[in-house]
């Protein structure tokens, strides 16, 4: 009997969607046949005709995006992550006896789903994983120039009562945020949703932090639930340049293997701990090698010593980092 609801936002360009099927066909390779037959496969896109190429299941049910529809998620805001909760609310309200996980579409399983779909309770949540503290993110923000966005938001909840489930609530800059690339929610968090669009909407129109919703969500969930990370069930590849690398893997393997094939749970798992393994080392390299064009040297030669003992017959990783450290600013 389906109780549970995967939920995926995908639309736009067809790397979005190659993304999103590969997700799925991850979560089928690392589930047993019980959880699969106990979810339902839930995909807000403007492309179904797309999925269907790949995704033959009869649990897979399609929202078409349609302008219309888009435009009335954004509640007027202008801010696009607020589609993330209104797909969320959205099928929390026609399923309500269901517990939810929303996963962006940048991610793919890379180990036993079963804690993760089966730890869904009242008190316990999951969101991908925590990240800084909002006196932390501004320090980050800052050295991209984005430092006003976090200011706005600490400046907005410092010595403000936040109304949640009818309770204030207040927050500071020692608080965690969470990344939002994973949403493990209990079907009795829909009584909080009216609250994550109230807050999402006054923080993006008070901050216009890009992170909003995700702001929202994890303010929300530590303060009424056991927030737990999702990273060890999930991989949220979210760096743009991990992207461009993933989207290329997805890209050579949809075009290798006929969708039958892909079915093959061996295969896949294959390629999950493969690209989680370049997913990583890529991230270690590009912080090194952005260390070492700037300077830093300390910061650079750590990061490279991390490169060089993960992976250390890749020529290629070399290249990039002497041809950093020469290119210094």
């Amino acid at each position: 009997m389906i109780n549970k609801n995967l939920v995926f936002l995908s639309y736009g360009a067809e790397s979005e969607l190659r993304r999103a099927i590969f997700c799925i066909l991850s979560f089928y390779a690392w589930s047993d046949t019980q959880d699969i037959e106990n979810s339902r496969i839930v995909i807000y896109t403007d492309h179904p005709e797309f999925f269907q190429i790949y995704l033959k299941e009869t649990n897979i049910e399609y929202v078409l995006m349609t302008p219309a529809l888009m435009e009335e998620m954004l509640g007027g805001t202008g801010f696009n992550h607020r589609r993330k909760i209104a797909c969320i609310d959205l099928t929390l309200k026609k399923y309500p006896e269901d517990d939810l996980l929303f996963i962006d579409s940048d991610t793919f399983f890379i180990n036993d789903s079963a804690k993760l779909l089966n730890g869904l309770a009242r008190d316990h949540a999951f969101m991908h994983m925590r990240e800084y503290t909002f006196k932390e993110g501004l320090a980050i923000f800052t050295g991209f120039n984005q430092g006003k966005f976090p200011q706005a938001f600490i400046d907005y909840i410092s010595g403000r009562d936040l109304m949640i489930g009818g309770r204030a609530e207040r927050f500071t800059e020692n608080d965690y945020g969470w990344n939002s690339g994973v949403l493990g929610l209990h079907r009795s968090f829909a009584e909080y949703m009216p609250d994550v669009f109230r807050l999402n909407d006054e923080f993006y129109r008070n901050s216009e932090w890009f992170i909003s919703e995700q702001l929202a969500f994890s303010l929300i969930l530590q303060r009424r639930t056991d927030l737990r990370p999702a990273n060890e069930f999930i991989l949220h590849y979210w760096g743009k340049r991990q992207k461009l690398m993933m989207d290329q893997f997805l890209i050579d393997l949809l075009n290798k293997y006929p969708a039958l094939e892909l079915k093959d749970k061996t295969l896949i798992r294959t390629y999950t701990k493969k690209w989680k393994f370049s997913v990583e080392v890529d991230v270690i390299q590009e912080k090194a090698a952005i260390a070492l064009t700037f300077g830093s040297w300390v910061y650079g030669t750590r990061k490279s010593l991390q490169v060089m003992m993960k992976d250390p017959f890749n020529l290629n990783n070399y290249k990039e980092l002497i041809a950093a450290a020469v290119q210094k600013r």
